[in-house]
């Protein structure tokens, strides 16, 4: 055995690279597999399912409802946007004010 083997073999990162490389290889294979026997999101099961009412609909009032349903998610997040803007503008004005009393704490005692 060369002297680069021998060190190689006896240096404990190399056993902890190879576990974790055999590990990361073991789960590649297994996970493929367990999403196809045990799926995590979408399952065919359910035919129809809540949505059977949706389905039995004339196209324009589907088409009512899926625009009434987008209305109201873009409302709420436009909402969230608003809130987080009005969060980040009040913070920035807080810093500010923090920032000019610690100046002029250091510039007029």
């Amino acid at each position: 055995m060369s002297v680069f083997v021998h060190t190689l073999l006896n240096h404990p990162a190399f056993w902890v690279l190879l576990a974790v490389l055999l590990f990361a290889f073991v789960g590649m294979v297994l996970v493929p597999l367990w999403e196809r026997w045990r799926p995590s999101s979408f399952t065919r099961g359910q035919r129809g399912g809540d949505l059977a009412w949706w389905g039995l609909l004339p196209a324009d009032e589907q088409e009512a409802v899926d625009l009434s349903v987008m209305d109201a998610a873009e409302e709420d997040a436009f909402q969230d946007w608003k809130a987080t803007a009005e969060a980040a503008e009040e913070d920035k004005r807080r810093r500010a004010a923090e920032r000019a009393a610690a100046i002029n704490a250091l510039f007029h005692p």
